[in-house]
């Protein structure tokens, strides 16, 4: 790093942006200039500096919908880290884009990235930005329910074998990796219904929110219990969720994971599952 580029950065701030050339087309000539300013209540969630929302984006030939996550006020130590070393992923925004980036080279299924970019300085500031396209679906937590109502029950449950199936595998690849969600719950989960309504034997899931998402080599089985404990907390009181779906998962998991001593990893996963379920009962 110059000295020189390091005072320009401080003093008169600098900025990044990553376009997916997919859909550059389908986005503002202007869009990084005018991201952070965009007004959207579509879904919105705002709180402490952040939010995310809908937005419907329109481009010169085409439109595209995505989620826009942007980060407008972060902690001292992210804005001097960026500041000093502007590469380090230091915003939100940035960090998720490149977890996404490692997932997706694992072969797990994640959303697809529209653009990213951050503003660093002047003096220390930090903002960041994410759009990921909107999945065609809804999370399985909501449309479980539904499927039991609409499928007969042959149907229904051959889909859930399906979804099982996969949801066991893409936990057991990132897990294999040392690489661990850290917010595994059922409703991170997105089934596309577009092509379940074409064939219900088509299930195509898609594990979404990954800003948590991290490498651990060291004490990797106390996260393994964290992510599935989460996972195994979120399906309490999910209607057409059963026990027989929860037995399947682990025997597609420990063999997909190559689990050793399953029986007291199973056992430690239950704890941590019953410990959010109190937790969360409080």
């Amino acid at each position: 790093m110059s000295l020189r580029a390091f005072w320009k950065r401080l003093i008169r701030g600098s900025r990044w942006s990553w376009i997916n050339d997919r859909y550059r087309e389908a986005l503002p000539a202007d869009f990084d200039a005018s991201v952070m300013a965009i007004v959207s209540r579509d879904r919105l969630h705002a709180k402490q500096g952040r939010s995310t929302a809908r937005v419907v984006l329109h481009g010169a030939e085409r439109r595209v919908s995505v989620y826009l996550k942007r980060h407008f006020r972060l902690p001292l130590a992210a804005r001097l880290a960026a500041t000093v070393d502007p590469s380090g992923r230091h915003s939100p925004g940035a960090a998720e884009w490149s977890h996404l980036e490692r997932a997706r080279a694992l072969g797990v299924p994640v959303p697809e990235v529209v653009a990213v970019g951050e503003r660093i300085g002047p003096w220390g500031g930090l903002q960041s930005y994410l759009a990921v396209a909107e999945l065609p679906g809804r999370e399985l937590n909501e449309v479980l329910p539904d499927l039991e109502r609409s499928l007969d029950p042959e149907s229904f449950a051959a889909m859930k074998r399906r979804i099982v199936g996969e949801m066991a595998r893409i936990a057991a690849t990132l897990h294999r990796a040392r690489t661990f969600h850290k917010d595994l719950y059922l409703c991170h989960f997105f089934l596309n219904l577009e092509k379940a309504a074409r064939d219900p034997r088509d299930v195509e899931l898609t594990l979404i929110d990954l800003h948590r998402l991290r490498e651990h080599r060291l004490m990797a089985d106390r996260w393994r219990w964290k992510d599935l404990g989460q996972l195994l907390y979120s399906i309490e009181g999910v209607a057409g969720v059963s026990s027989r779906d929860v037995l399947r998962f682990w025997m597609h998991y420990k063999k997909a994971a190559g689990m050793r001593r399953p029986a007291w990893q199973a056992r430690m996963i239950r704890l941590k599952a019953a410990r959010y379920s109190s937790h969360n009962a409080h």
